[in-house]
């Protein structure tokens, strides 16, 4: 896979590891970043000379012979760089969130079906064998329907000197479109409304409110609680969160590295942790953002779309748009009913 890979500072150096642990099944076709000292790191780390090195994306566009670009910039600059790369024939793989406004996220829908080239987001939280495992047990019927679940998150992160800390809603806005995506893929089921409360603890390094409590009501009844702090006193999960999912015939627990799953006979018969069922995790071929990378490649090579495709990830968007707007308004808000998204190459 040759790529484009726009923005290898903060997260973009990220990428790189991920990148080279992949070994020949990656190269770098071209590497674009405003920063000439990022730029220069980054082309010393991959071994790139300086005539593959952009520091403007249009020259890195015509000079470069790339198959897909990687685009790791910040989200208000998605649309803007996606979009060109999509217009120049290329296939993009974008970071999350797919775009920093609603506007922008379906601008990029649209252009990807204009252009006929897929438009994918970096879901890989949906890569990970705990969350995996998950999603198997509950898909697998063996607990019966989800009627409520808790998701929780309280981790700290040091983001001090990143765009972060200027964002109004950095917990929701740019972390829990992770958690959010998760939801919908781990549970199966789409959301239809969702009352939130976001505030800011007076330590937070950051400027927006950094915790929130958001509320969302499935399609079959079912009620997910999403609790979280970006800024908490206690770091008390990883990132994948804590879930507990209750169900018809018992529950599930995801912590750390762990599924943990007990039945329960009857309604009235509590479940006992000392009785919890511990179920092995099942094993994937290649890290989280690697798997994200190798599955968009397959599809774009097949002509289908990606497992986390641009039109699809709009649902997950609109979860933490909507989240925010709730929590802005002090009121429920309601989803849209799902669209089907657009095929390739069509001008909607």
């Amino acid at each position: 896979m040759r790529l484009l890979q726009v923005g290898v500072g903060g997260f973009g150096a990220h990428w790189l590891d991920s990148l080279e642990a992949m070994g020949d099944e990656v190269a770098h076709a071209g590497l674009v970043d405003q920063d000439p000292a990022a730029l220069a790191a980054a082309a010393a780390r991959v071994g790139l000379g300086p005539e593959r090195c952009f520091t403007d994306l249009g020259t890195a566009l015509v000079a470069t012979d790339a198959e897909f670009a990687l685009v790791v910039v910040p989200p208000a600059a998605h649309r803007e760089v996606a979009e060109r790369c999509l217009e120049a024939g290329l296939p993009v793989l974008v970071e999350k969130p797919l775009a920093g406004t609603r506007a922008d996220c379906e601008a990029l829908v649209e252009a990807a079906a204009r252009t006929g080239r897929e438009l994918a987001v970096s879901q890989q939280y949906r890569y990970r064998p705990v969350v995996e495992t998950a999603r198997r047990v509950l898909a697998s019927g063996r607990l019966g329907a989800i009627g409520q679940a808790r998701v929780e998150f309280w981790h700290h992160h040091d983001f001090r000197g990143t765009f972060r800390e200027g964002m109004e809603h950095p917990l929701l806005l740019d972390m829990a479109i992770h958690h959010f995506d998760l939801i919908r893929h781990v549970c199966g089921l789409e959301p239809v409304s969702v009352s939130a409360h976001t505030w800011n603890p007076p330590w937070s390094q950051f400027d927006g409110d950094a915790s929130a409590a958001c509320v969302f009501a499935m399609e079959n009844g079912a009620r997910v609680l999403y609790a979280g702090s970006w800024h908490p006193r206690v770091q008390d999960t990883d990132w994948n969160c804590a879930w507990l999912v209750e169900c018809e015939r018992g529950y599930l627990r995801l912590a750390g590295d762990s599924v943990r799953v007990q039945e329960t006979a009857g309604v009235h018969e509590p479940g006992d942790p000392a009785g919890e069922e511990e179920i092995p995790l099942v094993a994937l071929e290649r890290p989280d953002q690697a798997t994200v990378l190798v599955t968009f490649a397959e599809a774009v090579r097949a002509g289908r779309p990606a497992p986390t495709t641009a039109a699809d990830n709009l649902r997950s968007v609109e979860m933490v748009l909507n989240a925010v707007e709730a929590a802005q308004m002090s009121r429920t808000v309601e989803f849209e009913a799902a669209a089907q998204p657009p095929p390739l190459g069509s001008t909607r």
